[in-house]
Order: C-alpha cells, then sequence, then structure tokens
C-alpha cells in the first residue's frame, strides 16, 4: 500500500515532466507483475515454513552487489545521438535535466532490455515474497541493465514500483496480510515525502541522487542482513540496536560518499 501511495503520488508529476520512458515501462512491466504474482502465492508457503530468513538474507547479497554495479562510472550522450549509434538502440529517448540545463540523450539496446526484463522478473518475485515494492531492484534493472539515466530510471521505476505493488497488495489483502489503519497512517506521510521528491528529483544533479541511492542501498543491505540472521536465530541483537547500527550505517556511507561525490558519475 505504501509503495503505491508512492507510484500515484509522484508518477502523475513525473509523467508531466517527460521523465519517465514509457516504452521500456510498457516492456517490463509484465516481468514486474509476474514475479509479483508468483513471489505473492509463494509468500503464504515461505512464512508459515518458517524459512523466510533465508529470503532476507538473498535480499541482502543482492542489495550489496547493486551497491558494486549502480556505482561502476557512466558516460550518456548530451548532444544528438549519431546516426549509426541510434540504430543500434530499440528504444530512444530524451530529458530535459534542469540541474545541468542541456537535453540528455540515451537509448537502450535490445540485449540490455533483455537483462533488464530478467532482474525485474527477479525483482517483481523478491517484491511479492518480502512484501516491499521492489523499487531497489527495479533501479539496479533500469539503471545498470537497461543503462537509463539515474533521473529517467528513478521516475520510471517509481511507475513499476505501483503497478507491482497493486499486484501484489491484492494477494495480500486476500491472505489476510495487511492491516489497514497501519496502511492508511503510513500513506500520510508518504504522500508528503513523495510530493517533496517530485520537486528535487529534476533539480538535483545525477551524482547527488546516485549518492542518496547508494546510501539506502547500504541502509537496506545491512537491515535485511541483521534481520536475516535475527530471524534465523544466528544472531540475537535487541530491536533498539538493530535500528541503531542500521541508522549509523546509513549516516556513515552517506558522508563517505559525500566527500566522494566529485568522483561519482552523473
Amino acid at each position: 500500500m505504501s509503495a503505491l501511495s508512492t507510484s500515484i503520488m509522484a508518477g502523475s508529476r513525473f509523467l508531466r515532466m517527460g521523465l519517465p520512458n514509457i516504452r521500456v515501462f510498457m516492456a517490463l512491466c509484465s516481468a514486474g507483475t509476474t514475479g509479483a504474482i508468483v513471489g505473492s502465492l509463494m509468500a503464504y508457503h515461505v512464512i508459515s515454513s518458517g524459512y523466510n530468513w533465508i529470503l532476507y538474507l538473498v535480499f541482502s547479497g543482492v542489495m550489496y552487489m547493486a551497491m558494486v554495479l549502480v556505482a561502476k562510472p557512466r558516460r550518456h550522450v548530451i548532444t544528438a545521438l549519431p546516426v549509426n549509434v541510434r540504430d543500434s538502440y530499440v528504444i530512444t529517448g530524451s530529458y530535459l535535466d534542469q540541474a545541468l540545463k542541456v537535453y540528455v540523450n540515451y537509448g537502450v539496446r535490445r540485449m540490455g532490455l533483455i537483462k533488464a526484463w530478467g532482474v525485474m522478473l527477479f525483482g517483481g518475485l523478491i517484491s511479492g515474497l518480502l512484501g516491499i515494492g521492489g523499487g531497489p531492484i527495479n533501479m539496479l534493472a533500469l539503471y545498470w541493465a537497461a543503462e537509463l539515466p539515474i533521473k529517467v530510471a528513478s521516475a520510471t521505476s517509481n511507475l513499476i514500483v505501483g503497478v507491482t505493488a497493486a499486484t501484489s497488495g491484492t494477494l495480500y489483502w486476500s491472505f489476510g496480510y495487511i492491516q489497514p489503519f497501519m496502511a492508511m497512517a503510513s500513506v500520510i506521510g508518504i504522500v508528503i515525502g513523495a510530493n517533496i521528491s517530485t520537486h528535487v528529483l529534476p533539480r538535483a544533479r545525477g551524482s547527488t541522487i546516485k549518492v542518496l541511492l547508494l546510501s539506502i542501498f547500504s541502509y537496506l543491505a545491512y537491515r535485511m542482513l541483521i534481520s536475516g540472521l535475527r530471524k534465523g536465530s544466528i544472531l540475537i541483537l535487541p530491536t533498539s540496536v538493530e535500528y541503531v547500527t542500521s541508522f549509523m550505517v546509513l549516516i556513515i556511507t552517506l558522508g563517505i560518499l559525500l566527500a566522494l561525490r566529485r568522483y561519482v558519475s552523473e
């Protein structure tokens, strides 16, 4: 429900700005939706079997791997794409980067789209199994596999998250896993945050967005690792310690990356 609220609130504004790539969205939605349906149907059996802690460890490992892949330097064409280069892409697009004050042209190759479809399928599966929106893995699919610019990847991921969340959320509702009052309470804060993000994203530099993204990845990876170890009775920590150490990881990672932001590609 929270992921769906974010997508609805921010998606309409991003669409008016022309940031999401609708063709990529339509091509990859089937993967995310299929994975979300399978994951949601598996969730009941996995949770009842008591082995869901393994999923947390797997997700943590994927997040650490995603940090390495997303951190790799990338370059995008800021002028018109040459004809011989443009013909090698199956999907092309452009957007106005308000921070750089230029139009950025980009393209998606067939192999990149196929890779992104596979990653998105896995993202939808994890989304259905763990009850998350799947946004971090969507970003891995769009930014690393499809090689979209970071702003386009963020805006397109926002739309895909809404579709996968609506799919898995319907099944979770039928299973009785959704608490309506908690969902409504979270929506209030999410709507405010999503509204703020729609004003910040277009004006922020790509390197700043990547720094924030990597910091969130580090937080999720550590949090899922600790949660998995706790649920599997491998490492017992008080909940307060888990929250405090996770927040410290986020702040330390953010501080280090901000200090090194000049070396982070757009």
